[in-house]
């Protein structure tokens, strides 16, 4: 705060007239324009034509209380610091100027030092609160273009997942997906990239929001391209090599399960990239673990991706869920410990996600839900 500040402008108004041009003086020598008004009246034509910083008020003026101008001044011009000066030392006029937004109150006489540094004091508090509103300005558009941005990147997400569930010729696909915020570090994808095979992939981006919704998409989009082209480790490999920009400056990583299914053979080629839960459920209700697992994309350098093959039968399910399944069901943690009988006996992919994932949507998640199935039919 500097004293030669132009916008550091005091109105006093008292109807001493003497006294008014003392307390104006005494702000000039040290620094301080003002201007002065005898009355409430010649106080608003001030204000209608000049802005000020500061405003001196006595509490009793010849054409109505000043405590009338301090409300129409906290109303009209928030901005301006009022400090009220009296002939009265009465304790509850000091305690009614503050409690009607006051900085101070001050018994006449004031003296000169005592007048300075109740403008100083008023000055400051003025400049922390103005700060203070500005932050608070800022954050709050901040928060307002943030929250507009997860909006439009959850219905972003949502859009790029595929509907549930999707039936073909010897098969069918379904999921179950509960996020624990507006936009999931999980995700999920199906796709036919022939007329012969289905893609079904699980992925969990270790970090969530915009990021999350980003390294997402672009998955998808790596994986989607690439399974044209060949086999699924090649399209990790591009998947990977497509992401590792953007994993090392988020300083995130991406856990995934992806694979190609050919219903016809029954045969399941998949890359297991740190994921770690799948299980696969026989016809007759038996329970088999997949052996081939590696590190997850973008949490080592110069990580290989080692495919695995599992067979259907007809009547065989491969179930795939992300790590906050086992917040519901702890159980799981435990690879030996099979499904619940229930999920493993559904007549359906879409039944069998259901009910491993029973209760999902009815409570607050500590982390994102997605149970994915395909079936051999």
């Amino acid at each position: 705060m500097s004293a030669s500040d132009g916008s550091l402008r005091t109105l006093i108004v008292d109807d001493e007239e003497a006294l008014a041009k003392v307390m104006q003086r005494t702000l000039r020598s040290r620094g301080f324009e003002s201007d002065v008004a005898f009355s409430g009246a010649a106080a608003r034509q001030l204000m209608e034509t000049n802005s000020y910083a500061l405003a001196l008020l006595d509490v009793r003026l010849p054409d109505e209380s000043g405590y009338g101008l301090l409300e129409e001044l906290r109303a009209k011009r928030p901005d301006t610091a009022v400090v009220m000066i009296s002939g009265v030392d009465d304790p509850e006029l000091g305690k009614a100027a503050v409690e009607h937004g006051a900085y101070a109150y001050f018994v006449k006489p004031v003296g000169a030092t005592e007048l300075y540094l109740a403008v100083v004091n008023a000055f400051r508090r003025r400049s922390m609160e103005l700060d203070y509103k500005s932050n608070l300005q800022r954050l709050e558009s901040l928060v307002a273009e943030r929250t507009d941005q997860m909006v439009q990147a959850a219905k972003v997400q949502a859009g790029l997942l595929p509907d549930s569930p999707l039936i073909g010729p010897g098969f069918e696909v379904a999921a179950h997906f509960a996020p624990a915020r507006e936009i999931s570090g999980d995700f999920y994808d199906w796709y036919l990239p022939d007329e012969r095979r289905l893609a079904v992939t699980l992925g969990d981006v270790m970090g969530k929001g915009l990021p999350a919704a980003i390294l997402m998409a672009t998955v998808r989009a790596s994986l989607r391209s690439a399974a044209q082209v060949g086999t699924v480790e090649e399209g990790v490999r591009m998947a990977s090599g497509v992401m590792a920009a953007a994993l090392e400056v988020n300083q995130a990583y991406v856990t995934l399960f992806h694979s190609i299914f050919d219903p016809t053979t029954g045969e399941l080629h998949y890359i297991d990239a740190g994921h770690g839960h799948a299980r696969l459920v026989r016809a007759s209700g038996g329970q088999e673990l997949l052996s081939q697992r590696g590190a997850p994309i973008g949490l080592l350098p110069e990580t290989s991706f080692t495919p695995g093959t599992v067979t259907l039968n007809p009547g065989d399910t491969l179930v795939i869920f992300s790590d906050g399944l086992l917040d519901l069901r702890p159980d799981l943690a435990t690879k030996d410990v099979p499904l619940p009988v229930a999920a493993r006996r559904a007549a359906h992919a879409q039944e069998t996600v259901d009910i491993l994932a029973t209760g999902s949507r009815e409570r607050e998640l500590p982390d994102d839900v997605t149970v994915l199935a395909p079936r051999r039919l």
